[in-house]
């Protein structure tokens, strides 16, 4: 089967998700890579995963992006196009990709998403789209239009805050805070709390079953780590009320941050965003009642996007279907002529 023609892809930190122009067809795959030191490939997305944590010293389980830009050309190159020939067959250049890339990052970090497409991929029209752009697209907001709106995507490393007016985002920043640094403030408390070490993945596990903001339920999650006074080998249950504590800083960070960009909003959009609200999006927002802790702390209304955790990729193929929404995005002729 050919490489369909034109598709989507939500380049994430954490997974990349790949859609074809129909919707029918999709991709959902860890973002990583697992090669051996003299650079042989052993694994890619998925796979690596299954390795992330548990590889030997000669292995290197890497992740090609951070804080929601490439990190490494090469590893990047290596991951997406092995997924792109999983994803649709038969590889065939000269694809049209829609990508989606943070809207405050540099336009040296912007040049390296069509550096990797043009390279080992060859694909050949490639549009870029703002996160936000995406985001409001999903939950069917009316982008091009002269009204005010925000969205909120709080991902794997970072958290995108987008205000959007004219079909453009007008006002944004990248919070570098997300389902990671959520991790990684759990493995502390663990740490601290339980005297055990434990791994990001485990992290990750309590995160997802245990934690919530405000009010849930009384769990506890069984843990494997290393004792952190013997040395060996030993389990420990986690409750939930001590995962959801470790993380209300972070939280709490990132309703300040969405607070300060809500506060510089353009007065001639603040009217609508305040009766609007804000919409939220992204994997880590399906923690227990978290929408509702932000919607108490900011105090206007807030819509949680169906299906956050792929709210980006399902607004990148609305946009591919609809030739007005197709003025959202740019080439890389664009991004020269706004230099």
């Amino acid at each position: 089967m050919l490489f369909h023609k034109v598709c989507g892809i939500d380049l994430g930190t954490d997974t990349i998700k790949i859609r074809d122009k129909s919707g029918r067809r999709f991709l959902y795959s860890r973002n990583l890579l697992a090669e051996k030191k003299n650079g042989q490939v052993l694994a890619v997305g998925d796979a690596a995963y299954e390795m992330f944590e548990k590889n030997p010293e000669n292995i290197d389980v890497v992740w090609p992006m951070a804080g929601g830009v490439i990190a490494n050309l090469t590893e990047m190159e290596l991951v997406l196009s092995h997924l792109l020939k999983d994803f649709a067959g038969v590889f065939h250049s000269g694809a049209s990709l829609y990508i989606a890339v943070p809207s405050d990052i540099t336009q040296v970090e912007k040049r390296a998403f069509f550096h990797v497409m043009r390279g080992k991929i060859g694909a050949g029209r490639i549009r870029l789209v703002d996160k936000g752009i995406a985001d409001a697209v999903s939950a069917e907001l009316p982008v091009l239009s002269s009204r005010g709106h925000m969205v909120v995507n709080i991902g794997a490393d970072t958290t995108e805050i987008s205000v959007i007016s004219s079909g453009k985002v007008i006002l944004s920043q990248t919070v570098k805070a997300g389902g990671r640094r959520l991790d990684e403030d759990i493995a502390t408390m663990v740490r601290r709390k339980f005297n055990l070490n434990i791994g990001s993945r485990s992290a990750e596990a309590l995160k997802n079953n245990l934690a919530f903001m405000i009010n849930g339920p009384k769990l506890e999650q069984k843990v494997f780590g290393i004792h952190t006074l013997s040395g060996l080998p030993k389990s420990e249950l986690i409750p939930s009320l001590a995962v959801s504590v470790a993380i209300i800083d972070t939280i709490d960070m990132i309703v300040e941050s969405i607070k300060s960009v809500y506060n510089r909003v353009p007065p001639q959009l603040m009217k609508d965003i305040t009766r609007e609200g804000i919409y939220l999006s992204g994997g880590v927002s399906m923690i227990l009642n978290l929408p509702d802790y932000i919607r108490r702390e900011m105090g206007i209304p807030l819509h949680h996007i169906q299906d956050p955790k792929n709210s980006t990729i399902r607004g990148l193929v609305e946009i591919m279907n609809n030739k007005d929404l197709r003025q959202s995005t740019y080439t890389l002729n664009d991004l020269t002529a706004m230099r």
